[in-house]
């Protein structure tokens, strides 16, 4: 399944059941543009996105219109994230609070 579209990212940094979303859009070569721009790949089911600014690395699967996994700074500060593609019928996410961190990583 090809991951290039129109997504709703939805982060969450630590413990935490607070998810940030933005809209993120996965272009057919590996640029992603959104909240934040930077690169994207994709082999088999495993989808791996870096951000262009910040040390955030978010790593998952995606299984057609849905994506999940774990993302991390790599000095110490980890989350979790999900996407659902837009026009999904039948996922519903509420906007969440402010985090500390934004969707790259970076201190807000």
């Amino acid at each position: 399944m090809n991951a290039v579209g129109e997504w709703v990212l939805h982060y969450s940094w630590g413990n935490a059941n607070n998810f940030g979303q933005t809209p993120i859009s996965l272009n057919g070569n590996g640029t992603f543009a959104g909240g934040s721009p930077g690169k994207w790949r994709q082999q088999d089911g495993t989808l791996l996105l870096s951000f262009d600014t910040g040390p955030a690395k978010y790593g998952g699967t995606v299984d057609a219109n849905v994506a999940s996994g774990a993302m991390s700074t790599f000095a110490g500060l980890t989350g979790s994230w999900y996407m659902l593609k837009k026009g999904v019928v039948g996922a519903t996410a509420e906007a969440a609070s402010a985090t500390p961190y934004d969707v790259a990583g970076n201190k807000s």
